[in-house]
């Protein structure tokens, strides 16, 4: 199953390719930070996948959406490494290195919560008490 990610650009659609055909998919049709289905967008996602691709069938389209949700968790792994590592280098003393790590992350995926709990952890730990508070207060949404 070979997959492309992020080629289009935008970073609210994710790509899934099915034989020769790279198929945009919307994050929208996922719970928040999840690879799982949102059961009425992706009820509509593929009623427009079967009106702009006629010949696929309804197996196809079941291919497809298994990917596009293969393909999600595989961002989402990708996009938890990025706190995880924060988290080593922060339980090493290395602050700088963790919130810079975060920071970047936090740039492409502002909405995770346990991203700005742990940024709220090392202001505290540095004695930057506002931002601190500030970053918990983010990751409370």
């Amino acid at each position: 199953m070979p997959i492309e990610v992020g080629s289009s650009g935008n970073p609210n659609f994710i790509e899934v390719r099915h034989g020769k055909m790279l198929i945009s998919v919307p994050k929208g049709i996922f719970r928040a930070n999840t690879s799982v289905l949102k059961e009425r967008e992706a009820e509509q996602f593929k009623r427009q996948l079967a009106s702009r691709f006629p010949w696929l069938t309804k197996n196809a389209i079941e291919v497809v959406m298994k990917e596009a949700s293969e393909t999600m968790e595989s961002i989402l792994d990708m996009e938890r490494g990025a706190v995880d590592r924060a988290r080593a280098l922060f339980e090493k003393g290395k602050y700088a290195e963790a919130l810079s790590l975060l920071e970047a992350y936090l740039m492409e995926c502002p909405k995770d919560a346990d991203a700005w709990y742990l940024k709220g952890e090392i202001y505290f730990k540095i004695g930057k008490r506002h931002e601190g508070f500030s970053a918990f207060a983010r990751a409370r949404g």
